[in-house]
């Protein structure tokens, strides 16, 4: 078994709790989406933290900016002098990101795979494969690729990606259903909206999209890197403000509802995570306090240089006067 199918099986677990508690799928997806929220919270957290680190930085990188702007050796060389007398390390705002994205990886598989890993698991032993294969024997005219499943099955020689990739085909076209498995009674959450066009589960993508632009709208108003950035910068957030929205339609539009309906409650929970997160780190709170220390340090050195020039002075009217 491969380490990603030892690293599956806590969050397959997870999910199969809460499948078991509620008896009901579309439930299970909502409460499986909020406890891996609350999970991954503290790498959110962190990555607040350090883009705030980049704020509190902001004033005096634009500083060094307008004095060194022509000579870029002498820009790079204070700027790593200013990181080191801070100890900002850039690395770091990528490092609770780069965690995430396995942990994301690993959520969507389960979310994508529900006879494998919610509903019928005890994940990777011969009970999914034994009842994928009983619902084939329930389809007649079981297509030609799905027949090969079947027989490595009956062998005993079928991966467990194997089933977990043709698992819903077999699903659906055997006509079973779990407990909860349709919306309002017209949304089935095993299903794909490319299926069926003209049908309920195009709403699935569409709030997807929606609430896809939701989170990157609220997160680029509040995020402290969005502060701190230049206008080059600025603009390429505007375009990604649109361009994962479009993602998240084809990718809801393409996989599964269950998929597309984890997406959309992750989104309104990210969303927020998002306020809490401002609120834990005001940005806006952090820009004021580094400022009024900048008026502060510059205030400073004026009184320091006109104290030497007084001294200055006073040491010269003295020698006049000896003379």
């Amino acid at each position: 078994m491969s380490i990603w199918s030892y690293l599956i099986v806590p969050f397959a677990w997870l999910m199969q709790q809460c499948m078991n508690l509620l008896n009901n799928y579309a439930w299970a997806l909502v409460a499986y989406a909020l406890i891996t929220k609350i999970i991954t919270f503290p790498f959110s957290l962190k990555q607040q933290k350090n883009s705030l680190n980049m704020v509190r930085l902001k004033p005096y990188q634009d500083a060094l900016q307008k004095k060194y702007g022509s000579n870029r050796e002498k820009y790079s060389m204070e700027l790593q002098k200013l990181y080191q007398r801070e100890g900002y390390n850039p690395m770091s705002s990528c490092l609770p990101m780069l965690i995430q994205l396995p942990l994301i990886f690993l959520i969507y598989s389960i979310v994508r795979h529900p006879l494998t890993y919610v509903y019928y698991g005890e994940y990777f032993t011969s009970k999914t494969a034994q009842r994928v294969y009983e619902l084939a024997m329930k389809i007649q005219n079981l297509p030609e690729s799905l027949q090969k499943v079947v027989d490595k099955i009956t062998a005993g020689e079928a991966a467990v990606t194997t089933i977990s990739n043709h698992e819903l085909q077999i699903y659906n076209l055997s006509g079973t259903s779990l407990p909860g498995d349709e919306v309002f009674g017209i949304i089935n959450l095993s299903r794909t909206p490319n299926e069926q066009f003209w049908s309920w589960m195009i709403l699935i993508p569409i709030i997807a999209c929606v609430t896809s632009f939701l989170v990157s709208w609220v997160s680029q108003k509040l995020s402290p890197m969005q502060q701190a950035a230049d206008p080059s910068t600025q603009s390429s957030n505007k375009m990604m403000l649109y361009m994962m929205p479009l993602m998240s339609l084809f990718f809801t539009y393409s996989l599964n509802c269950a998929l597309g309906l984890y997406w959309i409650i992750g989104n309104l929970f990210s969303i927020a995570q998002t306020f809490l997160l401002n609120k834990i780190y005001d940005p806006k709170k952090v820009l004021a306090e580094v400022e009024q220390k900048m008026e502060q340090e510059k205030n400073a050195r004026k009184e320091k240089r006109s104290a030497a020039a007084q001294k200055k002075a006073a040491a010269l009217a003295a020698s006049k006067k000896k003379k």
